[in-house]
């Protein structure tokens, strides 16, 4: 043979579609171009932003439709019937005869709970009830506020006694 009859590896390359290196990174180039597109038309964030926008849309949509307006409208109107029967059943309560009659028996009997001893004691036990309530009420706040504070820092007050050492009165003599 002679040389004229042998290509070149060049004119070999050419008709021969065989990939060579530089044809390989090339592809490589391209496939990591793919998935890169491929990640930028699935990202997360602006997924996210695109549902957020909708959803924002949808919610102004639904505020603003007729429906809705048609809707607040007869609540609103239901809402003002209601007041209006409610507070005309109450006017008319407040002049009848049995609203008077009622009010002449609670007159009365504050009257003799006043007059009388047990009203006394009761008025008595339950202020001194009540001093109690807040007596504790002051020891529990004083037990949120003595974390913050050293615990040599903290002494009870003059006066204070457990909860478990406070004296308990008896009731059932008074009653009778």
């Amino acid at each position: 043979m002679s040389e004229e009859q042998i290509p070149e590896n060049e004119e070999i390359k050419e008709t021969i579609d065989i990939p060579v290196e530089e044809d390989i990174d090339d592809l490589k180039d391209e496939e990591k171009k793919k998935q890169s597109d491929a990640a930028e038309n699935f990202d997360v964030i602006d997924e996210l932003k695109n549902l957020g926008r909708q959803f924002a849309e949808a919610l102004d949509a639904a505020w603003n439709s007729e429906e809705r307006q048609r809707i607040e409208n007869e609540v609103r109107e239901g809402v003002h019937s209601f007041v209006d029967e409610v507070d005309k059943v109450f006017r008319e309560a407040k002049t009848s005869e049995a609203a008077a009659k009622v009010k002449r028996e609670a007159a009365g009997a504050k009257g003799k709970v006043e007059s009388s001893d047990i009203g006394q004691k009761a008025v008595g036990g339950f202020a001194m009830g009540l001093r109690w309530l807040s007596e504790e009420l002051g020891h529990l706040a004083d037990q949120f506020t003595a974390a913050e504070k050293a615990p040599e820092d903290v002494e009870p007050a003059a006066g204070d006694t457990p909860v478990d050492e406070a004296p308990m009165e008896d009731s059932t003599e008074d009653s009778a």
